[in-house]
């Protein structure tokens, strides 16, 4: 049996969900891949608030302490871009398998992170659609393919305040508030409801598809913020839903990345999307088209996520493929 220890950075709520998770899941992961994981330190914010399952002898709020502890493997949950920058790199700088959530560190840093991870493995499947395992998709199965498209409903917290506006007619800022009382949104919702969280994982999912990294404020973006219940009933009219969409599609030569409100047929995929849940439709030359679709918001789905990627890492996978950097997004 092999013990694994991690250096947790970050235990908010979808670090305290992997601790449950991780605690929850011990002995079918310890006959399944023969490995036990456990705390080596836990980097937080505020030191003083209890955390369920958490020794607070490992806790520490310095982040020049954060990797001094003798750990296996580095998760990163801190979300933003610091100290989280610093602390990946440091981690890959000394060879430290890392698994990371955070989708605005790849989207600003994609390629710098690459090209840091220099053969190191790198999970980061929790970064995009929670506990949808389209990455593992993108970076693997589908690499023999050439992908024509993607299109996706990105962002949970949007989706769930739609389909609550749609289904029972509740106000926008009604919907909101229960998105953030089931967990699902933040306390400042902004880049939710701005569309910017969306557009965050869209170049992620850009750069595993095309192998291009494109910029932030290369997307095309608008949120939710105007939509009412009035333009709702009138798309219901039509036989059509509202969704908050994502695409990106190779046009010619150029990349072409969007986020906005787009009216779908009540028969189309992405129209049966409800509540907190995601999908992302992949067309491709040989495939065809492609959907996955499962709940991209909450702890549990995204700390699924994150255990899926340890696991990979530490059952032998850092000799695999599938978690080493492809030389497009270093290069791209």
């Amino acid at each position: 049996m092999r013990r694994v220890r991690i250096a947790l950075l970050g235990c908010g709520h979808v670090g305290s969900g992997l601790v449950r998770l991780l605690a929850r899941s011990r002995a079918r992961l310890a006959a399944s891949h023969g490995v036990t994981f456990e705390l080596a330190s836990v980097l937080v914010r505020d030191g003083e608030r209890r955390r369920e399952g958490v020794d607070p002898a490992l806790v520490t709020t310095r982040v020049e302490d954060a990797l001094s502890a003798a750990g296996d493997v580095v998760v990163e949950l801190l979300g933003g871009i610091e100290p989280a920058w610093t602390l990946v790199r440091r981690a890959l700088a000394r060879g430290l398998p890392t698994v990371t959530a955070n989708k605005a560190l790849l989207a600003g840093h994609g390629r710098e992170l690459f090209a840091a991870a220099r053969g190191t493995p790198l999970g980061f499947e929790a970064s995009v659609c929670g506990g949808v395992p389209i990455v593992r998709a993108l970076r693997g199965g589908l690499a023999g393919d050439r992908v024509r498209s993607v299109t996706g409903v990105l962002n949970g917290t949007c989706n769930f305040v739609l389909t609550r506006m749609e289904r029972d007619g509740t106000p926008f800022a009604e919907a909101l508030r229960a998105a953030q009382e089931a967990g699902f949104a933040e306390a400042d919702p902004a880049l939710d409801i701005g569309g910017w969280d969306a557009a965050q994982k869209l170049v992620v999912l850009a750069a595993l598809a095309f192998g291009e990294w494109v910029p932030l404020s290369g997307v095309r973006v608008r949120g939710i913020e105007d939509v009412t219940l009035e333009r709702l009933a009138r798309a219901r009219e039509r036989g059509r839903a509202l969704r908050l969409v994502a695409a990106a599609e190779r046009r010619g030569r150029r990349l072409e990345l969007w986020v906005e409100p787009r009216e779908v047929p009540a028969d189309h995929p992405l129209a049966m999307v409800s509540r907190e849940e995601n999908a992302v439709l992949v067309r491709g030359d040989d495939v065809g088209e492609l959907l996955f679709r499962g709940r991209g918001a909450g702890a549990r789905p995204t700390a699924t996520a994150v255990l899926a990627d340890l696991c990979d890492v530490m059952r032998g996978a850092g000799e695999e493929a599938a978690l080493r950097p492809a030389p497009a997004l270093v290069a791209c």
